[in-house]
């Protein structure tokens, strides 16, 4: 009886050093320094940065071209999205599990539409925006997440 009672003691604590680890995150890194992108001459990258007359609807995660992109969350890859309706070949994932649905952008998918796939796993590589924008843009790829009921939510802290 008291070993059944150390290794429930054991287990609790194993959970809790792993959650106080892991933080209150609820994303995998979609890169490896998952470094939000700073302000440059051409705009910020931090959630609701000022767009023109609209706000960004984002994230910005600092990326080099061809690095590689891992899924933030486990689910399955719903369609190719493109965030230029002239020109397609910057392109981007939407990916959509029972709580999220993400959006990823300025990347060349490594998968296809339809996979599932988990947290973690490669799913792109980053493109070359700067090649679009200019040099004068860090190069980065974007970012955005809505709650399951569709509403555009801010994914810093989850990050």
């Amino acid at each position: 009886m008291a070993a059944k009672k150390t290794l429930i003691v054991i287990g609790a604590a194993a959970l809790i050093t792993y959650i106080l680890m892991k933080g209150n995150k609820a994303f995998a890194a979609l890169t490896s320094s998952q470094t939000i992108r700073g302000c440059d001459p051409l705009g910020c990258g931090e959630f609701g940065a000022p767009r023109g007359a609209r706000k960004h609807n984002g994230i910005d995660i600092v990326a080099t071209p061809g690095q590689t992109i891992f899924s933030p969350i486990s689910g399955k890859v719903n369609r190719m999205a493109y965030p230029y309706a002239d020109d397609l070949s910057y392109k981007g994932l939407e990916i959509q599990n029972d709580q999220y649905k993400v959006k990823i952008f300025y990347i060349n998918p490594t998968i296809a539409i339809g996979s599932q796939v988990k947290a973690g796993d490669k799913i792109a590589v980053a493109q070359n925006i700067s090649a679009k924008h200019g040099a004068a843009m860090t190069n980065h790829v974007h970012f955005e997440v809505y709650d399951r009921t569709g509403k555009l939510i801010d994914p810093t802290k989850m990050i």
